[in-house]
């Protein structure tokens, strides 16, 4: 029985435990569902919200801004904001989808060139609704379809748009809500000015996007001379995340354009954060390329609106630099016959203000440049070449402080200032740069080698369009100067000052060894329209045949074989002449001048002449050995005139006469005679040309006089380097000797006879 109760007691406690939990499950559930219907309700009432505020604000938008009233207010602010005329076709308002205006007209600032600053045919804005709740003006999209930009430039930080940025108020660039948002109050929001700090204005304002698609931009940079001008013809352009209060902002762009009727395409893209109340951009990062040219620029920029001051990074080309402002555009033809062609790449700090001067400084690898001045001097591209730099864009001038070239073995440094359109003017300062490897450079002499040092301590300055006020002053140091051709050694040892005082480069005395032997020479060079120049020198115990030949390579252009291997010899030389130019015609066309010159034991060889004149010698070589041979030469009007006594064993000849360095004719006709040792003629070739009355009188022993010399005289005319006949023998001295000698002998004979008939008639 006990247990019959028991069991019962745990049954009627078992139920009680079930039906209180069920009691809990059934609270639990009911909270669950008043739980959704309050969210339900939440949801609901903000739908409605919604509903009624989009209602709301068309209502109000519909109501209280006709399109006419919508399209004068928004050409007020537009006018009112840009501070230019503004003009709208039509302003249209859509709650969901935003605004829409077509034919938006932009003028251009007052003054400057009469065209549209903006013209866009179709703009559309879109808003973010649920923002105004809480008083935040949030745009989504500002797209613009095919407008038509025109920027114009007048100085360092001078543009049509300059004015719009420069003095424009928190209050002017950001519309200002009231904290908590409705109809009434937002209608007073539109005719109050806003009140608010910048500080608490800019947190109100936000851009999703802008967009530009397929724009014309036009660049005109009046800064150069002549005026620059750069088409844009499809630009596409979009900046997302636009913020005022330092949120991250990215932008890419794409276009081609043209500059100076060359063709580019541009492309680049980035990040930056801007910040409204300091006017300020912090990490700026930006990447692009022109063509086949990359760029980049990375860093911050402080006071965006008034004096725009940066401290950025950057890689860019030479080119990019000139295109950008930065750099001066004509640096690369001062002065007048510089050119410069090729890419160079520059690593450079920008810093500075534009106000003060934007700063760059940096390292140019010039090596895949070339530089060229006329036809003189050429860097070749793949030679080695770096420019550290420091100048400053001050707007009207570019001031480079100070530059280090090191190109090869050289290192020049010195400074640079240009003034815009006005003048330019500047140091260079070298130590010893030595002279191995210029050859490279000058295109006359890629096959020469000059060894030796250099150094210079010159200034510059030149009047821009004006070439007589070049000025360059200063001393030029040679020393050690070697300079040889690719067969012959020309000059070694050289030492000399150039003073320079431009237009005029003077020498007064150089030494040099050359040729074997030694020299004194003075140069005056007068590199004015024309260059010209005057010079002195005077030869000691040279090496004839070296020094001729080396001065045949080095200025006779047209078949130089002839002039080269003619004379042999020790050469004692004096010359002074003029000249001007740098071609070999121009020179030898232009060649002025006289001197005297001797030979100790030498050979004069391969001229047609003395081919001619050994037919009637024994040795029937094209050359005559002297022991001795003296002389004067000059040079006028493309004709070099000569004399020459040569004395040997084979008896002695004088010439006179004159060659045309363009032509080769002899002008006028060259004379020689001779007074050759009997031993030395061919006595028939000589009879061969005599007059037949006195043919058979020709007796070479009876010709020669006490020293046993016959006198031969030639007589030459036409082309020097062509054969001359064997009539060129001038037989008229030879026959007064072969006529004076039979007379002699007839007196005699008679004198004898007259002698013989006295002893007969006096026994004696």
């Amino acid at each position: 029985m006990a247990y019959v109760l028991k069991q019962a007691h745990y049954k009627k406690v078992s139920q009680t435990i079930m039906a209180n939990q069920s009691k809990a499950s059934d609270k639990k559930a009911s909270a669950r569902r008043r739980f959704l219907k309050y969210i339900v309700w939440a949801v609901g009432a903000f739908a409605a919200l919604f509903v009624l505020l989009t209602a709301g604000v068309w209502i109000y938008i519909s109501v209280n801004y006709p399109p006419a009233k919508l399209k004068a207010m928004t050409t007020s602010k537009l006018s009112e904001m840009l501070k230019r005329k503004v003009t709208i076709g039509d302003v249209h308002f859509n709650v969901l989808s935003g605004f829409a205006m077509t034919n938006l007209r932009v003028s251009n600032r007052l003054g400057w060139t009469n065209q549209d600053f903006v013209f866009a045919k179709d703009i559309s804005i879109s808003y973010k609704l649920l923002p105004l709740l809480w008083g935040q003006i949030s745009l989504g999209q500002i797209k613009l379809n095919e407008p038509e930009i025109f920027v114009e430039r007048r100085g360092l930080n001078q543009f049509n748009f300059s004015d719009m940025t420069t003095s424009v108020s928190t209050a002017a660039l950001v519309p200002v809500q009231p904290p908590s948002f409705s109809l009434v109050s937002s209608a007073q929001a539109e005719t109050a000015p806003g009140v608010s700090q910048p500080s608490k204005t800019e947190l109100l304002f936000s851009i999703g996007s802008v967009n530009i698609s397929h724009g014309k931009l036009v660049y005109f940079d009046e800064t150069l001379k002549p005026a620059q001008r750069s088409d844009l013809t499809d630009l596409n352009f979009e900046i997302r995340d636009i913020s005022l209060n330092g949120g991250k902002s990215t932008f890419s762009l794409n276009t081609p354009f043209n500059v100076n009727k060359t063709a580019y395409q541009l492309a680049l893209s980035g990040s930056y954060r801007y910040f409204l109340t300091s006017q300020s951009i912090k990490e700026l990062s930006v990447k692009g390329m022109v063509n086949d040219l990359g760029f980049s620029l990375s860093g911050d920029a402080l006071n965006m609106n008034s004096d725009f001051a940066p401290n950025m990074d950057g890689e860019a080309s030479l080119d990019m630099l000139k295109f950008s402002g930065l750099v001066p555009a004509n640096l690369s033809s001062m002065p007048k016959g510089l050119t410069l062609s090729g890419p160079a790449k520059v690593d450079f700090h920008l810093s500075g203000t534009m106000k003060k001067g934007l700063e760059l400084k940096g390292t140019a690898d010039a090596t895949d440049l070339s530089i060229q001045y006329q036809d003189m001097f050429v860097k070749a591209p793949k030679a080695a070449c770096k420019v550290d730099f420091d100048g400053i864009n001050l707007g009207n001038a570019y001031d480079v402080k100070s530059f280090h070239v090191v190109y090869q073995d050289w290192a020049v440094d010195g400074s640079f200032l240009y003034k815009n359109a006005v003048s330019y003017s500047g140091e260079i300062h070298t130590k010893d740069l030595p002279l191995a490897g210029l050859s490279n450079d000058l295109p006359r002499l890629k096959n020469d080698k000059i060894d030796g040092t250099v150094s210079m301590n010159l200034t510059y300055s030149q009047l821009l369009n004006k070439p007589g006020s070049l000025k360059l002053a200063g001393p030029i140091v040679l020393k050690r100067i070697g300079f040889s051709l690719p067969n012959e050694p020309y000059i070694q040892n050289l030492n000399a000052q150039i003073d320079a005082n431009y237009p005029n480069f003077k020498i007064q005395s150089a030494t040099f060894e050359g040729f074997d032997g030694t020299g004194v020479a003075s140069l005056l060079i007068n590199v004015g329209k024309t260059l010209a120049y005057s010079y002195a020198f005077d030869l000691k115990n040279v090496n004839a045949q070296k020094a001729i030949n080396a001065s045949v390579d080095a200025y006779v252009a047209v078949n130089p074989e002839k002039y080269k291997d003619k004379l042999s010899g020790t050469m004692n030389f004096a010359y002074k002449g003029t000249g001007h130019g740098t071609a070999s015609a121009e020179m030898i066309a232009s060649a002025a001048g006289s001197g005297n010159y001797s030979i100790a034991n030498g050979t004069v060889k391969g001229y047609s002449a003395i081919t001619a004149m050994n037919n009637f010698f024994k040795d029937k070589s094209d050359q005559i050995v002297i022991d001795s041979i003296a002389g004067n030469v000059s040079v006028k009007n493309k004709v070099i005139a000569y004399t020459a006594t040569a004395n040997g064993k084979v008896g002695q000849v004088r010439a006179n006469g004159a060659v045309n360095l363009i032509t080769y004719d002899y002008e006028p006709d060259m004379k020689v005679q001779c007074d050759i040792h009997k031993d030395y003629l061919d006595s028939d070739a000589i009879k061969s040309q005599m007059p037949t009355s006195v043919r058979d009188k020709v007796d070479i022993n009876r010709l020669a006089d006490s020293n046993g010399n016959v006198p031969l005289d030639f007589h030459f005319t036409g082309n020097a380097t062509q054969m001359p006949g064997l009539n060129c023998l001038d037989v008229n001295r030879l026959v007064n000797n072969i006529i004076n000698s039979y007379t002699n002998d007839v007196t005699t004979q008679v004198q004898q006879q007259g002698q013989n008939l006295l002893k007969g008639l006096f026994g004696q």
